[in-house]
């Protein structure tokens, strides 16, 4: 055993997770060795040092420790113990990937980190569908099964102690939790605040060309800072806005012009444009969060704003294969197809 490292330095139990205990001391030894503290040639613990320290059946032990062996990690010699033969401990990268739901733009951002990373990666998909239950179970469940983990968090009091159960050096958040988390876990991130407001000053003469400017947030999306950088915007007083949770078909005039986060609403407004025979991109703007394909067909096509959901998916598969602890945000653009 390396000198001045205690048992409990090198090997963590946590009762708490479902990981089987024999996968836990595997996941020690990996990040030890990951991290630098077990160096090739050092010396472990043994079984009975392992199963007395944390009152464990030594079965357990010499389970973990034959999985470490057949990977290559250790070796054992006769009468001296065990010992690190391997620093690689790589060679295949896991993925546990934890979205909340799966939406046309998250297949594409999937679709984007799937084609970024080697074929020799394994990836399982999960959603947490926005239940803290589902996404506190979903990583104490799975967590032993992954040497990576790739997490679209839910924003809960709780998540951050959540995912401390998890390696901190294979924890990467994907998409949301940016003001919340960038300082404790990198990742790819949207800053929903500032993204609105920048894309409405850069088109600010596109605003002006309307009376009034709707932002039609249902009362379901939990990503309130596009209301803050909205409401920003508001304060520069360019045009009348206003925050609805619904698309006001029955008070909608020529003039207006409309954000919206959900596809039925963009629908609403397409079909009461036609009705009236407004003509998009004069007599009402429309504006729809988040590029799909279909969006460039709709109505002849829909300006979009939108993060650049590839660039997330290359750029996280990049963090994930080279180690970056990097916090990014992620690009976000419009799409204009004259519908504004």
């Amino acid at each position: 055993m390396t000198k001045s490292k205690k048992i409990t330095d090198l090997i963590q139990i946590d009762a708490s997770l479902t990981t089987p205990v024999y996968k836990q001391i595997v996941q020690s030894i990996h990040r030890n060795i990951d991290q630098g503290i077990l160096t090739k040639d050092d010396m472990l613990p043994s079984v009975n040092q392992i199963s007395a320290e944390f009152s464990l059946a030594r079965g357990s032990v010499f389970t973990a420790y034959n999985e470490l062996r057949s990977s290559g990690i250790i070796d054992s010699i006769p009468g001296k113990g065990y010992f690190v033969t391997s620093t690689e401990t790589n060679l295949t990268k896991k993925i546990f990937l934890l979205f909340s739901t799966f939406t046309p733009y998250k297949e594409t951002l999937f679709n984007s980190l799937i084609n970024h990373l080697p074929k020799t990666t394994s990836l399982d998909i999960y959603f947490h569908h926005h239940s803290m239950k589902m996404f506190e179970s979903l990583i104490r469940e799975q967590a032993g099964y992954y040497n990576t983990f790739v997490i679209m968090p839910e924003v809960h009091p709780d998540t951050a102690s959540i995912l401390s159960k998890l390696d901190a050096r294979r924890t990467f958040l994907l998409d949301v939790g940016y003001k919340e988390y960038n300082k404790q876990f990198p990742g790819v991130y949207q800053d929903f605040e500032n993204d609105i407001y920048s894309i409405l000053i850069d088109s600010q003469d596109l605003v002006r060309k309307y009376k009034r400017l709707f932002l039609v947030f249902p009362e379901s999306v939990r990503t309130r800072d596009i209301i803050a950088g909205f409401n920003k915007f508001s304060r520069r007083k360019m045009v009348p806005t206003f925050v609805v949770p619904d698309a006001p078909l029955s008070t909608m005039e020529k003039g207006d012009a409309f954000i919206v986060i959900e596809d039925r609403h963009l629908v609403d407004i397409v079909k009461k444009t036609k009705e009236q025979q407004w003509q998009l991109g004069k007599d009402i703007g429309l504006i729809s969060y988040n590029e799909t394909n279909l969006k460039s067909i709709i109505a002849n096509g829909i300006t979009t704003i939108t993060t650049d959901f590839n660039a997330m998916g290359k750029t996280m598969a990049d963090m994930i294969m080279n180690g970056k602890r990097d916090v990014v945000e992620n690009p976000f653009i419009l799409i204009d197809r004259q519908s504004f």
